[in-house]
């Protein structure tokens, strides 16, 4: 999934994923500082590891067991995720 950064200031990002009968294994962001992976009651939240420039962008990856690529639930600093 893609991290974009709209406003005109760094900032820091969030994304909390929830997937229909599976489990996030681990997840990364591509040619970045990686950051950290929690799990709370099968809600998975990967906070970044730097700021995102204004106009920047993050590809996250994650790996999935038992269960569909897709999430059911996303949102990124709150906000719903938008074209998955």
């Amino acid at each position: 999934m893609e991290v974009s950064n709209v406003s005109g200031s760094a900032q820091d990002w969030q994304v909390r994923l929830e997937f229909s009968g599976g489990r996030v294994t681990t997840a990364w962001v591509m040619n970045a500082r990686q950051g950290r992976l929690r799990e709370n009651d099968d809600i998975y939240t990967y906070t970044s590891g730097a700021d995102l420039a204004p106009g920047g962008s993050a590809r996250l990856m994650f790996h999935v067991e038992r269960a569909e690529t897709r999430p059911v639930a996303c949102s990124v600093n709150g906000v719903t995720c938008g074209g998955l």
